[in-house]
């Protein structure tokens, strides 16, 4: 059994980690004290995340003081892992302890109440303050990586102590407000926990030392957090192994490219093309381009340069590697030691092929960021209604039938996957507790033909959530729809206006590949449909969005110091600079989307539960 000392050991390392992790470490602080970029609205917004999820957690236990739905397989293990009774295990549960460990270091039978489930509900409001902290450096990294020069900022901004800005601070506030992640902070499931630690293996990622100096060094770490990340969820192995395995692997690429000439004269025929493109890829010169700039086509060739550059430096790239290989190989054995990758109930939890999983998550991630890609959306609908009222010509004919094959294809593939591969777990339809019951009961299951007319909407979705990956659209940018006309004649962008896109930078074509192909391995061999799974996807595609461009540079303190106004001149040039100017307007309707919706949920929650017929006194809660 655990004693005192162990207790008090295991205080000082979770208490350790949440200083030293954090905007809020002391030497952080300081640093940034002395080089006046210290942010007093990190604690404002710290302060109002811990409160909001405090009080979440706490109606909870007041509303439903017993364990709750898979709560009554969590609590019991955890707090039987605080008693000491290491060997008792729940056949039922499915996930690994790495949760329950954690919740033994903070609370053990030392603690009066640190293992009873109100407590033991608080430990995830605690893992929600470590997600703010993993994604507002999260975000900071993957922003000024984006600079030109991918090192230098980087080193900057680490030498700085980390200045937090205010997209960072507001895109982090939002990450923790989201509502899948908000409302299981006030339950004791290992969802935020999971979530908390993949982010914390990802910033790793992102400020490895030896990334910058184009070294090894710093890859030590990433496996023992890759191996807590895998205790804690099984599938977390696609994120920390194979989706940061194949950034590492870019990123290596890139860093070591050699610059290549061939010396030889424009090439005419597409047997010379293919040759230069081949030697370009083999000297580390991938096709790599920023999203708002690529197309079908590049798309493809990225992923063939890719494969190309790999197979001319196996070695450099296994130096770089071996921690996400060794991540694979201890995942391999587990799951050969365990006889599957589910630990309890494997009858009910069958690794099986279900496409139509990548079909869902774009009308989820489209209702839960609406803020962000509605005026994306309008922003096309404008360009495409440009786009019709221009007389054809050839150039433009040419365009049309491309886009429209491009549709026809994808179109059919969608249908064929519904049609072939649509699979309704039986736990979908055997608890109307969640929200996905009434949502598969009222819309592919209400009329076998609502499946096929969804196809065109799950298409639709996914273009705009692509298109806001994609960064804020500029008149007359080289992508599709967004192309200026004039004369018949397709213009290009003036040279200023690509200089100041590639400076504000934003996500390439090899990130979404890996994107992509990460997020179809982590869902389409689940046949359950549960929202939880998308909460990774989501929050990874999310961090990398682009902000809307601000219209002004000047803060409204430096306004200040070339004119002397009323203070009330001074209080609406503070609102208009943080409101919309100075700043992404949508971060703001996001928070109130997000806010509005945790409110509802949670209303929902706790005061309209119901009783089953068959369980008569206990109420039911509707919940994610």
């Amino acid at each position: 059994m655990p004693n005192a000392n162990l207790y008090n050991a295991g205080l000082w390392i979770v208490g350790g980690f949440v200083t030293v992790d954090s905007p809020l470490y002391p030497v952080r602080v300081f640093y940034s004290l002395v080089n006046g970029s210290f942010n007093f609205t990190l604690i404002l917004v710290y302060f109002a995340i811990y409160c909001l999820a405090s009080i979440w957690a706490s109606q909870v236990t007041k509303a439903v003081a017993d364990p709750y739905l898979d709560e009554v397989f969590h609590i019991p293990q955890a707090q039987a892992y605080c008693s000491g009774r290491f060997d008792v295990w729940d056949p039922k549960l499915t996930t690994p302890p790495g949760l329950y460990f954690i919740s033994t270091l903070i609370g053990s039978q030392y603690s009066p109440y640190g293992c009873r489930a109100s407590s033991l509900r608080f430990h995830n409001v605690l893992a929600l303050m470590f997600l703010l902290s993993y994604a507002i450096d999260c975000r900071g990294l993957i922003t000024v990586a984006w600079k030109r020069d991918l090192n230098e900022p980087v080193r900057r901004w680490i030498r700085d102590a980390r200045p937090i800005s205010a997209d960072m601070l507001h895109t982090g506030a939002n990450i923790a407000l989201f509502p899948l992640l908000f409302f299981f902070s006030g339950l004791y499931y290992t969802d935020v926990l999971s979530t908390s630690v993949v982010l914390g293996m990802y910033r790793l990622f992102l400020e490895r030392k030896g990334a910058r100096a184009n070294s090894a060094a710093g890859l030590l770490w990433l496996y023992p957090v890759g191996l807590i990340s895998l205790a804690m969820r099984q599938t977390n192995i696609f994120w920390v192994a194979v989706f940061m395995g194949a950034l590492e692997l870019v990123r290596t690429i890139t860093a070591n490219k050699v610059d290549f000439a061939s010396g030889q004269p424009t090439p005419r025929t597409w047997k010379h093309m293919a040759i230069e493109k081949f030697q370009q890829y083999s000297h580390g010169n991938i096709h790599d381009i920023a999203l708002k700039n690529a197309g079908v086509i590049d798309f493809i060739l990225c992923a063939i340069s890719i494969v190309v550059a790999t197979v001319f430096h196996p070695s450099l790239i296994l130096t770089r590697l071996w921690p996400y290989v060794l991540l694979l190989a201890s995942f391999a054995g587990f799951v050969v030691w365990n006889g599957g990758v589910v630990l309890g109930d494997k009858s009910n939890h069958v690794a099986t092929v279900h496409l139509p999983q990548m079909l869902y998550i774009w009308p989820l991630v489209t209702f839960f960021s609406a803020p962000l890609i509605i005026p994306i959306g309008i922003s096309f609908l404008r360009n495409l209604a440009s786009l019709l009222l221009i007389p054809l010509f050839p150039r433009l004919v040419q365009k049309y039938l491309l886009i429209s094959s491009y549709t026809a294809i994808a179109l059919t593939a969608t249908l064929l996957a519904i049609k072939y591969n649509t699979i309704i777990h039986p736990f979908t339809l055997a608890d109307n507790r969640h929200y996905m019951f009434y949502i598969f009961r009222y819309t592919i299951l209400q009329n076998p033909l609502v499946r096929y007319v969804l196809g065109p909407i799950y298409l639709a979705c996914a273009y705009m959530v692509y298109l806001t990956l994609s960064g804020p659209w500029r008149p007359g940018s080289s992508s599709v729809l967004q192309t200026k006309i004039s004369n018949g004649i397709i213009q290009r962008q003036p040279e200023h206006l690509e200089k100041k896109d590639s400076e504000q930078g934003g996500p390439t074509t090899s990130f979404l590949i890996i994107l992509l192909a990460t997020t179809a391995l982590s869902l389409i061999t689940a046949p359950l449909v549960e929202p939880r799974y998308f909460i990774i996807p989501w929050v990874i595609w999310r961090l990398n969005i682009p902000s809307l461009p601000p219209h002004t540079k000047s803060s409204p303190a430096k306004q200040s110091r070339k004119r002397v106004g009323r203070p009330s001149d001074r209080v609406v040039e503070f609102i208009r600079y943080w409101g919309w100017e100075g700043h992404d307007y949508r971060l703001w309707l996001e928070t109130a989307w997000f806010l509005l919706i945790n409110l509802v949920t949670g209303y929902v929650f706790l005061y309209r539960g119901f009783e089953w017929p068959q369980e008569p006194g206990m109420v039911q809660r509707f919940m994610w």
